[in-house]
């Protein structure tokens, strides 16, 4: 069936379905209710504000010892880095907010330097480890990462098309060519 032209596209309320339950599951289907509902359950569910100031907090103790990751930061304020994400995440899943997986500043962030496979892993290994040294709750934790595996995805994507743009050139792993 094609779609029909003249037909209204529809109105996006500005909120998505963010949680992994057995995998990515589409909101398509739910109402906005049970949309919200799944989302708060979430929230709910994995912590809500405090689990998440104290895991961007641990996650970027454990950035400012990585030798991988810590050299991409031009500047390491690493409490502010973790206030920055914080936000990024009470947004996201505490106010279920689709317009901050977006947000240009989120990716302009991430254009001014080229994100190789090796960082892109460490960064999820570092975010699991903090998780789970904080003790995260299940099955939270493991749909949060799912998500994580998504969004660092895009966020490699986006410094990729930056780099390109800028002329340079490398392997499909990421590193330079």
């Amino acid at each position: 069936m094609s779609p029909n032209p003249a037909a209204p596209a529809p109105r996006h309320d500005g909120k998505v379905l963010l949680v992994a339950g057995q995998g990515l599951k589409s909101a398509e289907g739910m109402t906005p209710t049970q949309v919200d509902r799944k989302v708060s359950d979430f929230w709910t569910g994995i912590g809500g504000a405090d689990f998440f100031q104290a895991l961007t907090t641990r996650f970027y103790e454990l950035v400012a010892e990585d030798e991988v990751l810590s050299p991409l930061f031009a500047v390491p304020d690493w409490s502010r880095h973790a206030a920055r994400l914080n936000d990024h995440f009470r947004r996201i899943y505490g106010e279920n907010d689709l317009a901050a997986a977006w947000d240009p500043k989120m990716h302009q962030a991430h254009a001014h330097f080229l994100i190789s496979r090796e960082q892109r892993l460490r960064w999820l290994a570092l975010m699991k480890e903090a998780g789970t040294q904080l003790g995260a709750p299940e099955p939270h934790f493991t749909e949060f990462l799912t998500i994580m595996k998504i969004a660092s995805g895009e966020m490699t994507a986006v410094s990729r098309g930056a780099a390109l743009a800028r002329g340079e050139r490398f392997h499909w792993d990421g590193t330079p060519a």
